[in-house]
């Protein structure tokens, strides 16, 4: 491995984060969104100990943690949550389907995520019953980036 890497600095205060409507504690950063090739890159920046919503993948997608803990909540049929604690460097594939809350630990969280849609519908944001309250779709985040880039 070249000794160039070990001096490689990522400052997130370079990057102009975005929100996501009114919920606070995290932000986002699309790097590229491919509307006809289905494939969406973005960061997530969780301060610390903050958590967002639940949300369900509906595509495979894989994250890479750059900065700190990504936690995970996943519910369970009793109520309670499976919780995962992903540190620096942790690379995972998920398939599509999953359910959960994602949040950053003590020193918060940037990951990597790169999703490579089927079909239109990438996420839905869930009420705490876990009903859906929202569906996000490749065209929803191909406006986003374009508004970013305004």
């Amino acid at each position: 491995m070249s000794n160039n890497l070990t001096n490689m600095a990522f400052d997130p205060a370079n990057i102009h984060w975005q929100k996501m409507g009114s919920y606070t504690g995290f932000g986002y950063y699309l790097l590229n969104v491919d509307v006809e090739a289905r494939v969406i890159d973005l960061l997530f920046n969780f301060e610390a100990n903050q958590k967002c919503f639940y949300h369900r993948h509906h595509q495979p997608c894989s994250a890479l943690v750059l900065h700190g803990e990504q936690h995970i909540w996943e519910p369970t049929v009793g109520g309670e949550h499976n919780h995962q604690v992903r540190p620096t460097g942790h690379f995972a594939v998920a398939a599509g389907g999953e359910t959960h809350i994602e949040g950053g630990g003590p020193e918060g969280c940037i990951v990597y995520q790169n999703i490579r849609a089927k079909d239109d519908l990438v996420y839905s944001i869930l009420n705490d019953d876990l009903s859906t309250k929202l569906d996000v779709s490749i065209h929803d985040f191909f406006t986003a980036f374009e508004k970013q880039a305004a």
